[in-house]
């Protein structure tokens, strides 16, 4: 297949493309504006944003118009977890999986699954996170009409319609999962009208009695509450109170992740990527089960969905840390698994007999201190001025890749296996194709619209 350039060029609404290798045998699900909905084969994207897709419905390939298409999920199988240990952050926000190699005073060495061997120039680097290991999630779906068991009463009620579980009526579904004590559960609510949606977590999903110990969030027309349900003491109590109201969500869907902390009976809420609030567990001891169920109560008539539901291990070593004050940026920082810190200057990463070993020349000690890479958690480099990239509007495409990573690149050619893509701190880079789960445009610069603001 020809390569095929995508660049600045040409606005196109966001488009995300769940990027792998195209079989004939798989099928791609096009989500059209106004929710209509196509599946077939994705062939090309060309410079003006229009999509060649093979499809049954017609002998030769349909071709969409720029902003036609709003979203293409790829039928793919369950990835191999990505060989990573750490991840890098640049001087531009962006976050890479890597193993390290090594590291002098000019450029940092390391391997990616995405795109092999790089060298980092030090002079782009912000921050440096160890251990945290990028893992496949624990479940991603739906994607089979079995995937959700029917609920404790026999009955289900939920549809599987274009991988998402759509309920007419009342209905009710539910799955075990080997749940770790910290746990994030994502998915989308989609709905129609008034929704009346409850998601029951650490859920021990017994139909032997009604007085069980779990969690559950809750979303009607009154707004979004998480509570707590327990078999001791009073039996409801809210752990995080939300009014928002459905109509406050435009397009009548919202994006939730729950950030479940059974050790520390804490759970965050984020609404669209963004910290709603968060709340304390009020029972002495945090509920074990390691269910999860599904309820629509919305009365029949009008479609109410979910999607995109996955459930992952939470690990939030890496945000603690960003969010801590780290001293003086104009040195580097260091902090070890035990939570030690201290402030000065990396000198190297270089092999050691079993793992990578730091040397780090703290300002306490006339030695410097040699730490395995198992000991070490988290390193802030000395901060430099980054380049004037927000006044040049930023490279207009996001990369998002295998476990939450991603990188801003200027332009992309798609290969079958590879995607060429132009970064501005790496240079040209060379990603397999397999290895990237979205492609996002970004078409606006908001210091432009601030100065095309009218004057009042």
């Amino acid at each position: 297949m020809p390569g095929i350039r995508i660049s600045n060029n040409h606005c196109v609404a966001v488009l995300v493309l769940m990027a792998a290798s195209l079989g004939l045998a798989c099928a791609d699900h096009l989500t059209l504006a106004g929710d209509a909905r196509l599946s077939g084969e994705i062939r090309s994207i060309n410079p003006a944003g229009v999509i060649e897709l093979a499809s049954a419905l017609s002998p030769e390939p349909l071709l969409l118009k720029p902003g036609a298409v709003e979203k293409v999920d790829f039928s793919i199988p369950d990835s191999e977890e990505v060989p990573a240990s750490t991840l890098i952050e640049l001087l531009n926000g962006d976050v890479l999986a890597v193993s390290l190699e090594s590291l002098d005073e000019q450029v940092l060495n390391v391997l990616t699954a995405e795109a092999g061997r790089l060298s980092i120039p030090r002079a782009h680097l912000k921050s440096m996170h160890l251990g945290a290991r990028v893992r496949p999630p624990i479940y991603s779906g739906p994607r089979k009409a079995d995937d959700w068991s029917r609920g404790a009463n026999g009955t289900s009620g939920w549809m599987f319609v274009d991988q998402s579980l759509v309920g007419n009526g009342p209905a009710v579904s539910q799955q075990t999962f080997n749940l770790p004590s910290r746990f994030v559960l994502k998915f989308t609510l989609k709905w129609q009208a008034n929704p009346s949606y409850i998601i029951y977590f650490a859920d021990p999903l017994r139909a032997d009695t009604p007085m069980v110990d779990r969690y559950y969030l809750q979303f009607n027309s009154a707004g979004m509450e998480v509570k707590r349900e327990s078999t001791t003491g009073k039996r409801f109590q809210t752990v995080i109170l939300l009014p928002k109201t459905p109509d406050e969500f435009p397009d009548g869907q919202v994006e939730v992740e729950l950030r479940v902390d059974r050790r520390s009976s804490r759970i965050h809420l984020l609404l669209d990527g963004e910290p709603e609030g968060a709340g304390v567990d009020p029972c002495k001891e945090p509920p074990t089960g390691q269910g999860i169920a599904l309820v629509n109560q919305a009365q029949a008539g009008l479609n109410q969905e979910i999607r995109a539901i996955e459930v992952l291990e939470f690990d939030d070593t890496r945000e603690r840390h960003l969010d801590e004050n780290r001293g003086d940026v104009k040195l580097d920082s260091l902090i070890s698994r035990a939570e030690d810190r201290w402030s000065g200057h990396l000198t190297q990463i270089k092999k050691g007999a079993d793992e990578a070993v730091f040397s780090f020349k703290s300002d306490f000690q006339e030695a410097p201190l040699e730490l395995t890479e198992s000991d070490v958690a988290t390193v802030f480099f000395a901060e430099r001025k980054q380049a004037d990239e927000e006044d040049a509007g930023g490279p207009p495409i996001i990369l998002r890749l295998r476990g939450e990573t991603s990188l801003q690149v200027a332009s992309c050619v798609f290969s079958d296996d590879l995607i060429t893509a132009s970064h501005p701190l790496l240079g040209d880079l060379q990603i397999r194709r397999g290895n990237v789960v979205a492609l996002e445009f970004i078409h606006t610069n908001p210091k432009q619209e601030k100065e095309q603001e009218p004057e009042e």
